[in-house]
């Protein structure tokens, strides 16, 4: 496999999966905002030019980090629940997710996309973040975190509730109105692989 992907952005959590899963692949950084010699390589696969890209060994692309993480979730027993009841749950949180928080960063990263001015953009970003603040509440208030937050086994949605939390509105405030997913996020952030590729991306 080949991940096109840059330090920080979504493809880390993807890199976690992968590793877990046990599946080899091929790491291309490159980025939108950091046009380097792959960056023509990565739009011919993806138009968007988003990363994570991830091309499997026989060519299909594949776009959607959430996606990539439901993907390597199959490669490996436990990544994903087994019971019916874990997986409705695993499922609905595993999509809330882009369509709601990550969904804000695209509004907030860059606002002049959406809004002129810069006032209104500046109002913009911070409904975007207050928004993200009201969905992770919604999270906090459901999940019931055993220690993970699925129960005794680590799967993919604690990874990416791990990575998604440390952008905005940020881990302090994370960690100070979210303390049960704080909790599940630290114990996922403990496992050595996370941990390495943590280091790798975040620094720390």
């Amino acid at each position: 496999m080949r991940l096109y992907g840059s330090p920080g952005c979504g493809s880390a959590a993807v890199e976690v999966a992968l590793q877990l899963a046990g599946q080899p692949y091929e790491y291309v950084q490159t980025s939108f905002w950091d046009q380097n010699e792959h960056f023509a390589e990565l739009k011919r696969v993806n138009p968007q030019a988003k990363v994570p890209t991830l091309v499997l060994d026989d060519g299909t692309v594949m776009t959607e980090s959430a996606a990539m993480l439901m993907f390597a979730g199959t490669l490996a027993p436990g990544l994903v629940p087994a019971g019916a009841s874990a997986r409705a749950q695993f499922l609905r949180w595993m999509v809330f997710i882009p369509a709601n928080i990550y969904a804000m960063f695209d509004l907030g990263d860059v606002p002049s996309r959406w809004v002129e001015g810069e006032a209104t953009q500046q109002a913009l970003k911070q409904k975007s973040v207050e928004q993200q603040k009201f969905f992770w509440g919604l999270m906090e208030a459901d999940l019931q975190p055993q220690p993970y937050l699925l129960g005794a086994q680590m799967t993919v949605l604690d990874i990416y509730v791990a990575m998604v939390s440390r952008w905005r509105p940020g881990r302090a405030w994370f960690n100070q109105h979210c303390p049960k997913l704080a909790t599940a996020v630290a114990l996922t952030e403990s496992h050595p692989v996370v941990a390495a590729v943590w280091e790798k991306n975040f620094g720390k």
